[in-house]
C-alpha cells in the first residue's frame, strides 16, 4: 500500500520560479538596464540583454515595458533624474562663475561615469509630459546661472545646448584636464555681455 503522498514543497513560487528568485519592478529593471548600457553602451541595450542580465526571459519584460522604446524612454528619464539629484546642491548658493564651474564639474563627474546614461539623454523626447518636467527640473540651476551673466531665457537656452554639448565632448575625447579651461571661456564670454541672441 502507498504512503501518504508528500506534502507539496513551498520551496518554489508561483510559475516554478526557483527559490530565493526576487520579484521585480519596473524601476529594477530600468535601473539594470541604466547599469548595463553604462558597462556596454548605448548600443548594446535590449530586451533579450536585459532579460538575461537578470535571469529572466526576454518575454518577462513585457510585464514592466511597452517594448524597447519605452525602456529607452525610461533609462533617459532617469539619467535626467539622477543628474539632476547632483547637480541641485552642487549650484546651491552660487551664482556666476562660482555656480558655472561646480555645475560642470557635476555634469563632467556624470558622464565620466556614466556613459551610457549620458547616451541616453539625447534620446529623450522634451514632448513627454513627464520628461518635460523632469528637464525643467535639470535645467534650473544652469538656466539661472545664465541669467545671473544676464542671458534671457533664449540666450540661455542657447547656452545650455552649447555648454552641454561641451562637457560631453572633453569627456568622449579624453579632455578631462581642459575642464576649468573651458569654464574660464564660458565665463569670459558671458561677461563680455556679446553672447549671441
Amino acid at each position: 500500500m502507498a504512503g501518504p503522498r508528500p506534502a507539496r514543497s513551498r520551496a518554489r513560487t508561483r510559475r516554478g520560479r526557483p527559490p530565493g528568485a526576487e520579484a521585480l519592478g519596473r524601476d529594477d529593471v530600468v535601473r539594470a538596464a541604466a547599469d548595463l548600457v553604462d558597462r556596454e553602451g548605448w548600443a548594446a541595450l535590449s530586451l533579450a540583454r536585459v532579460a538575461r542580465e537578470l535571469g529572466r526571459h526576454a518575454t518577462s519584460m513585457y510585464a514592466h515595458l511597452r517594448g524597447i522604446d519605452d525602456l529607452r524612454a525610461a533609462i533617459a528619464l532617469r539619467a535626467v533624474d539622477e543628474l539632476a539629484a547632483e547637480v541641485w546642491p552642487a549650484a546651491l548658493g552660487k551664482v556666476g562663475a562660482d555656480a558655472l564651474g561646480a555645475i560642470a564639474r557635476e555634469y563632467h563627474a556624470f558622464a565620466t561615469a556614466h556613459p551610457g546614461r549620458t547616451a541616453a539623454l539625447s534620446s529623450i523626447d522634451p514632448s513627454d509630459p513627464a520628461a518635460a518636467e523632469a528637464l525643467a527640473r535639470l535645467h534650473e540651476p544652469l538656466a539661472a546661472t545664465f541669467r545671473s551673466f544676464g542671458l534671457d531665457d533664449e540666450q540661455a537656452a542657447s547656452a545650455h545646448r552649447i555648454f552641454g554639448a561641451t562637457i560631453n565632448g572633453l569627456v568622449t575625447t579624453g579632455g578631462t584636464g581642459e575642464l576649468d579651461r573651458t569654464v574660464a571661456l564660458f565665463v569670459v564670454a558671458l561677461s563680455t555681455g556679446t553672447w549671441p541672441s
